[in-house]
């Protein structure tokens, strides 16, 4: 790593820290009183230590750290010299700014489904009349599209302040990734892409929670659908590898600009003014949480400038302890609506919101 670059790093109010062969070799000034030179690595990831050895040192690797006793996020890029991590505390603003996104989540929830319950009375009553029909859909879209905002605030707020659980139970993953592509490929599709999976050769039984793994994949899918153009390819692959089962997200379309990539994990981030495409900024860390609450972790591997993207989250499949506890009851945001749609419904098309053709 250039002197340069060293110098902008100690300018940081955020810890940075380079490590080689497994020890930290250079600090700047904010990460200085947290750790020193010599300090080994594998005892500031604790648990996550196996996960930093499956990096292939290829993109952005998302790991949780214990700097001076405290919880930090970190991302780790590779250099010539070693690996860079770059930290950040889950401070009290951040929380504090998750907890008012779950509140006002909750505060949506009536007015909702009053919504719903309405524009059901009026769909139910709708004459077959072509101007109607197209006025319905749009403001069917529009419901599915506000279930989503709910339910990401909602989760999203309770995931980021460590305040949801993991219920994790035996599942079959390719049964269930099949089921997920067998649900999401005719949408996606029919954006006039190609949606290709390449699920687990082998039967593999694991703990999970099959909610939020859902939400994860149609977090990413979405991600990955709004930046590829017609005709481009989007693969899901998985690939066991120790202890862990590996699901990479890939497409082919524009890439990721270093300016975003900068801050791809940053919650609540502003970006380009009037680009759709940018909600709330929770989807990735979400899945990030996501992957952290099944003992795994998340790399997001970007080209700036038409080359694609590609993320790959990771699972253990160590059993949990969950298996003895009693069932426990879930708030389902979707209700009965149909997740591929409610996930979809920024990148679809309004047709497929008619709801005289939705059961």
């Amino acid at each position: 790593m250039g002197e340069q670059l060293k110098q902008v790093l100690q300018l940081f109010s955020q810890p940075a820290f380079l490590v080689k062969e497994g020890t930290v070799t250079w600090c700047n000034s904010a990460a200085s009183s947290l750790l020193c030179e010599g300090t080994q690595l594998s005892s500031l990831l604790e648990k996550q230590g196996s996960l930093f050895s499956l990096w292939d040192r290829t993109g952005t690797l998302q790991l949780s750290l214990v700097l001076g006793g405290m919880d930090y996020d970190a991302s780790v890029r590779s250099t010539p010299e070693g690996e860079l991590f770059v930290a950040s505390r889950r401070g009290q603003e951040a929380a504090a700014t998750a907890a008012a996104v779950f509140n006002a989540s909750v505060s949506l929830r009536r007015p909702l489904h009053t919504m719903v319950s309405a524009a059901s009375t009026v769909f139910e009553q709708m004459e077959a009349n072509g101007s109607l029909t197209q006025a319905a859909s749009r403001l069917n879209q529009s419901i599915y599209q506000l279930i989503r905002l709910s339910g990401q605030m909602s989760d999203g707020g309770r995931l980021l302040l460590h305040r949801k659980e993991a219920l994790r139970r035996s599942t079959d993953l390719r049964g269930f990734l099949n089921d997920f592509i067998g649900q999401a490929k005719p949408l996606v599709e029919s954006l006039g892409l190609t949606l290709n999976c390449e699920p687990p050769a082998s039967p593999i039984v694991a703990d999970v929670d099959t909610e939020l793994l859902e939400r994860a994949l149609y977090n990413l899918l979405s991600n990955a659908v709004s930046y590829t153009p017609k005709g481009g390819t989007i693969t899901i692959t998985t690939r066991r590898q120790d202890m862990f089962l590996l699901f990479t997200i890939r497409d082919n379309g524009e890439g990721i600009s270093q300016e975003v990539l900068a801050t791809l994990f940053e919650r609540y981030t502003d970006h380009t003014l009037g680009d759709s495409r940018w909600g709330l900024g929770m989807g990735l860390p979400m899945v990030r949480e996501i992957a952290r609450l099944h003992g795994g972790t998340m790399v997001v591997r970007a080209s700036d400038g038409g080359q694609g993207a590609s993320v790959t989250f990771t699972i253990s499949l160590e059993r949990s302890h969950n298996e003895l506890r009693s069932p426990a009851v879930s708030y389902n945001c979707y209700g009965e609506f149909h997740h591929g749609l409610v996930e979809l419904s920024d990148v679809l098309g309004v047709e497929f919101f008619d709801p005289s053709e939705i059961s």
